[in-house]
């Protein structure tokens, strides 16, 4: 029987505890509900007492950033002369040349990679059409040179190059290469 007194006695501690806790909560919800109610009604007095703001809205200054602009340059050339193989020159069917003209950089962009010097028209001489200008400053000479081979008939050839920037944008003078082709003429010798 004592088993089920002390049973009995530790069903109503149990049941002692959790009032006494619920209890002991209580204090501690009303405090949260106080402070939500307090919140609310702090809340809908600020909405009462909000006045329309009649001010204009602030104004934003835009913030300008100073880049300082790459300055544009121009690209010109000018023809110097000849260096090699002047203008009518008589020369042997296939006879290996090297064509150098000099040339000023009359431009205010300077030289560099991507310019080039490319066949227009005329007679090649060679089968690379294109090469790369040599690099040079504003007001500076370079040298283009071109290495061609004599056609095989004789005959007059003439052919011009350009120049292009970058862009592929022509600029200058035209280079000129023109020739005379002549028969070969073996000396005979005598007996």
């Amino acid at each position: 029987m004592q088993t089920i007194s002390v049973i009995g006695t530790m069903r109503d501690i149990r049941s002692s505890i959790s009032i006494i806790f619920i209890l002991g909560c209580i204090p501690f919800m009303l405090i949260g509900c106080n402070q939500e109610a307090k919140m609310n009604t702090s809340q809908l007095d600020n909405v009462n007492t909000l006045t329309p703001n009649t001010a204009s809205p602030p104004t934003i200054s835009p913030t300008f950033t100073i880049i300082s602009p790459k300055k544009p340059c121009a690209n010109d050339a000018m023809f110097i002369t000849d260096l090699t193989i002047p203008d009518f020159t008589k020369l042997e069917p296939d006879e290996p040349i090297s064509k150098l003209w000099q040339i000023r950089n009359t431009g205010t962009c300077s030289w560099g990679p991507g310019y080039t010097v490319v066949f227009k028209e005329g007679h090649a001489m060679t089968a690379k059409l294109e090469h790369a200008l040599y690099p040079a400053q504003p007001d500076a000479n370079a040298i283009i040179q071109i290495d061609m081979t004599t056609p095989s008939s004789p005959g007059d050839y003439q052919g011009y190059w350009l120049l292009y920037d970058p862009d592929g944008i022509m600029f200058g003078h035209k280079l000129f290469i023109k020739i005379t082709v002549e028969e070969t003429i073996e000396s005979s010798s005598s007996e």
